[in-house]
């Protein structure tokens, strides 16, 4: 597919971690974006399977399989990037395996040369099986980061150990945090130091302090005010959780502001839900969307809002909801 003349998407802070954090190498800093581009055909070459396979999200890992079969008959990445069950595809950029030049305004999309039939060995049986097994990994560790906000890691690796009925070791798991995570679905990871002991504490997390304008620190002190007292959920809980609660009180009490307000949508109140749940008051945003005009309503808004905040988990109480906490407290 020849030279790339146009912008390679990727940083090259990206491409220098992928390169020797995750394949060992020793790439200069001042090597340029182009020249680590013609490097990776080889590299990929040189490394272990289960590495290649680690770094990949299991939706990309399945994409990728399909993008082989496709470039044998189409050079037209753009095309298969585009649609919409190919959306994972996206990470294989951060792999240096796909990608994106900018000429002119224009995205096209190319395969770096020679990467393709490197990875065409990655799917056999025996890869398949472990491909599957981080599958399974990312989505446990997501489900919980979403049902917990934050969490301490040896909590991590210990629910993950159970979840999996296999020892998972402190190594593995933070390589797999770093190598895949980090790098694909943008998780972060905290060395708090408290005040009072000196103790180093690791918490990982999926939220950002910038997109939710809030110090996620206080959330990681609150839990550790409470001991760590994590609510208990089983796998199946973990593995259907999304980042957005829909639950039945959240929804009824949408249905009676949207009666009140018709050009309130649902992805308002689910965002404004998830600000609740990272311990925000959010009483005084739903009153101004329901736009209540009359006594009663008011009345029977106090009554639905009470029934979904005090039944719902907030992140600062380990995935208690206020009413599961207060029953826990009276023991």
């Amino acid at each position: 597919m020849g030279e790339y003349n146009g912008k390679i998407n990727v940083p090259k802070d990206t491409m220098l971690f992928v390169v020797n954090d995750v394949f060992e190498q020793d790439v200069k800093e001042s090597t340029t974006k182009e020249n680590i581009l013609k490097m990776m055909p080889e590299i990929y070459k040189n490394a272990e399977d289960e590495e290649i396979i680690k770094m990949l999200p299991y939706q990309t890992y399945k994409d990728l399989e399909k993008l082989i079969e496709y470039t044998k008959t189409s050079n037209d990445i753009k095309t298969f990037f585009y649609q919409e069950e190919h959306q994972s595809v996206r990470y294989l950029e951060d792999a240096m395996i796909v990608v994106m030049r900018v000429k002119y305004l224009e995205y096209n999309y190319s395969v770096n040369p020679g990467v393709l039939e490197e990875l065409k060995r990655i799917f056999t049986k025996e890869n398949r099986a472990i491909a599957e097994r981080y599958g399974e990994l990312e989505k446990l560790i997501i489900g919980m980061l979403y049902t917990y906000g934050m969490v301490d890691f040896e909590f991590l690796k210990k629910k993950l150990c159970k979840y999996r009925s296999e020892v998972i070791s402190e190594r593995e798991l933070r390589e797999f945090y770093q190598t895949r995570l980090n790098l694909n679905l943008m998780v972060n990871d905290y060395d708090i130091q408290w005040t009072n002991s000196g103790e180093i504490q690791c918490f990982v997390t999926y939220l950002d302090e910038e997109r939710i304008l809030m110090d996620i620190g206080l959330i990681a002190e609150e839990q550790k005010a409470r001991k760590m007292m994590y609510k208990p959920f089983s796998k199946e809980e973990i593995l259907k959780r999304e980042e957005y609660l829909w639950d039945a009180r959240l929804q009824k009490l949408y249905q009676f502001l949207k009666s009140k307000n018709e050009e309130l949508h649902e992805w308002k109140i689910k965002r404004i839900a998830k600000e609740q749940e990272l311990g925000r008051n959010v009483l005084g945003e739903l009153m101004e969307l329901g736009q209540f005009t009359e006594e009663k309503d008011l009345k029977e808004f106090s009554k639905l809002f009470m029934e979904w905040y005090n039944n719902s988990p907030q992140y600062m109480l380990g995935g208690y909801s206020p009413n599961e906490m207060k029953k826990i407290l009276k023991k």
